[in-house]
């Protein structure tokens, strides 16, 4: 499929849409918090205890946010021809989801156990969950977006074939 000009970079990849930038922020809202946290020294402990009030739950969502993390600092990196970054990069629509899967079975299970009582940051957490998942799922830009090589891989690969 073929996108306007303004959609690839100088390297002629891919840029993740805005949509696939908000999939990734939102998958890392734990680190964002932990960051905001750390940066207010005087009420960091307080946010923190806020926001999650069982720190088990923070430790969690940090590792189900850490491929986005991940995935946003190798964003900049896949035009490097590195076959590691490739790899993590062709890969990161699959992690992405396995992440937002798993999320959205933990934000259900909390659901069971406060036996379905109702909080308009659970509803709307889990409402942003399956949606920007269901996102990652279908979007032919999401699936285009990691399957993208660079231009030099692609030259390669030509010259070989």
């Amino acid at each position: 499929m073929l996108y306007p000009i303004e959609a690839y970079d100088k390297h002629g990849l891919l840029k993740p849409s805005a949509m696939l930038w908000l999939c990734f922020w939102f998958s890392a809202k734990a680190w964002i918090v932990f960051v905001m946290a750390g940066a207010s020294r005087q009420h960091g402990a307080q946010v923190l205890e806020i926001l999650y009030p069982v720190p088990e739950n923070l430790y969690l969502a940090m590792g189900l946010g850490l491929p986005a993390v991940i995935l946003m600092w190798l964003a900049g990196y896949r035009y490097k021809n590195n076959n590691v970054i490739n790899w993590v990069w062709q890969r990161g629509k699959y992690v992405l989801l396995l992440s937002y899967a798993i999320d959205c079975a933990l934000q259900v299970y909390q659901l069971i156990l406060t036996h379905g009582e109702f909080s308009w940051t659970r509803a709307v957490t889990l409402l942003l969950t399956v949606w920007l998942g269901w996102y990652l799922f279908r979007s032919s830009r999401v699936k285009n977006t990691f399957a993208d090589k660079p231009l030099e891989e692609v030259k390669s690969h030509e010259r070989m074939g």
